[in-house]
This record gives C-alpha cells, sequence and structure tokens, in this order.
C-alpha cells in the first residue's frame, strides 16, 4: 500500500530540512549569515617591493562591535610609540627588515587563536607600516595599509586551512580566493 500524499510531502519535507541543517548549507548564502569564525594558518608574505625597507605588521582579532573604530582609526597614529589603541590591541606582530625579507605565518595552533576565539572575534586586521606617504583619514581597506579578513567559515572554499596576506609599499592584500559568489564584507 502506498502512503499517502501528505506523508510523502512531509518525509520530503523533512529530507530538505536535515540537508539544511546538518549540512550547514543554510548558513551559508551571500547576504545572509556567514557561519562560525573559524581558525586559519595566516601566511604573510613580503613583497618584492620591501626588500630593502622595514616594515611592521600587526595582525589583530576583532568583533563586530570594534569594526567601527577600526575603519576609521588612523593608521599613523596607530604605529606612534605608545599608542595606546595598539598597546591594548590583541595581536600577533612581525617586522620585515632588509635581509629578513621571508614568510612569516601564524599558525592555527597558535594560542592567540584561542584567545581571540574566547573573546568573539570574527575578523582579523592586517595594518601595516608602510614607507611613503599615505593620505590619512580614509575608511576601513580605503588606506591600502589596512584589510580586514573575515574568519566565517562562508567567506572561503570548502576545506580551506591556510589565508594568505601580501604585504607590499603599495599596500596590504588579501591574496586568498573567496568562495565562489562571495566577495570580502565592506566596512
Amino acid at each position: 500500500m502506498k502512503p499517502p500524499f501528505r506523508s510523502q510531502a512531509l518525509v520530503l519535507a523533512l529530507l530538505v530540512l536535515d540537508a539544511g541543517v546538518f549540512g550547514g548549507c543554510s548558513s551559508c548564502k551571500p547576504g545572509g549569515p556567514a557561519g562560525l569564525p573559524l581558525s586559519y594558518n595566516l601566511k604573510i608574505n613580503p613583497g618584492d617591493s620591501l626588500k630593502d625597507s622595514s616594515v611592521v605588521a600587526d595582525v589583530v582579532g576583532i568583533n563586530q562591535s570594534e569594526l567601527p573604530k577600526w575603519q576609521t582609526y588612523s593608521v599613523k597614529d596607530y604605529f606612534k610609540p605608545g599608542d595606546p589603541f595598539r598597546q591594548d590591541a590583541v595581536k600577533f606582530s612581525t617586522e620585515f627588515v632588509p635581509g629578513k625579507q621571508s614568510q612569516v605565518e601564524l599558525k592555527k595552533t597558535d594560542p592567540l587563536w584561542d584567545k581571540w576565539t574566547k573573546s568573539g572575534v570574527q575578523y582579523l586586521v592586517v595594518v601595516a607600516d608602510l614607507p611613503g606617504f599615505f593620505k590619512e583619514g580614509k575608511v576601513g581597506s580605503q588606506d591600502p595599509r589596512r584589510q580586514l579578513i573575515p574568519l566565517c567559515k562562508c567567506y572561503w572554499p570548502d576545506k580551506t586551512m591556510d589565508l594568505e596576506v601580501k604585504v607590499q609599499a603599495g599596500g596590504v592584500t588579501l591574496v586568498s580566493p573567496t568562495r565562489e559568489g562571495w566577495s570580502l564584507p565592506p566596512w
């Protein structure tokens, strides 16, 4: 005996719900919620244009409520000695100097990731003290010395373990491609 039509519809609805909820697909749609933040191996590469320069780069973990401050804070002020904003930041710092221009990696197993996770970090901001003149007052990534990186798994292709950033004389660039159909969040 065939089950009534309503039973077939219910079974179909449960299968669809099961695929969406347990597969995690429903939370990863462009324009929708972005899903849970994850830890990644973050690789920071200096560009050839910096081979004769000394450059400090910080990777700062921030949450949604801190985003407006980081959008507008002066990069020049941030790198002034004793700046309280920089002192208070929970960060990973690296320096590229002439003769030491190789990739630096913040591994996903580094204890800093646990600290960031426990404090609700959803983004990384990579900020670099680059040589040359840069106009102050630009917001977010419009200032080439600053780059926002979302940590939500939905932004990155499945099985992404590494994110890569390049620090060059002209600015900080995210090298890792986002998931098809996704772009970096505006800030």
